[in-house]
């Protein structure tokens, strides 16, 4: 962990407000004092392929880091669905409405 955050030029108290940590558990997790879960590790690897990226990146390649490829999917068909419902729903109805006003109009006796 220290070899990342030295790497990116960072000092424990910067890392510590990226990931969302204070000093003393940077600290800590850089002596082997505390674990460093699975989620940190992640966490920590995504800053760092981040920070790694030139500055005139595109946008869609930190899109596609942020974003796990399934739940992409899973947005795309849901907007998909989204517009096929907007769609239907836009279409005029070559149903008539049926009204009171129309009803009286065509059978008065009836209402």
């Amino acid at each position: 962990m220290r070899a990342w955050r030295e790497a990116m030029g960072l000092t424990q108290l910067e890392l510590g407000e990226l990931l969302g940590y204070c000093v003393f558990h940077i600290n800590a997790q850089e002596r082997g004092a505390h674990a460093i879960c699975n989620y940190t590790m992640a966490h920590l690897s995504l800053v760092f392929a981040i920070h790694s990226l030139p500055s005139d990146a595109p946008v869609s390649i930190l899109q596609e880091m942020l974003i796990p490829p399934t739940l992409a999917a899973k947005r795309a068909k849901a907007a998909e669905r989204l517009a096929a419902r907007k769609a239907k729903r836009s279409k005029p109805s070559k149903r008539k409405q049926t009204t009171r006003r129309n009803l009286r109009q065509n059978n008065p006796k009836d209402l």
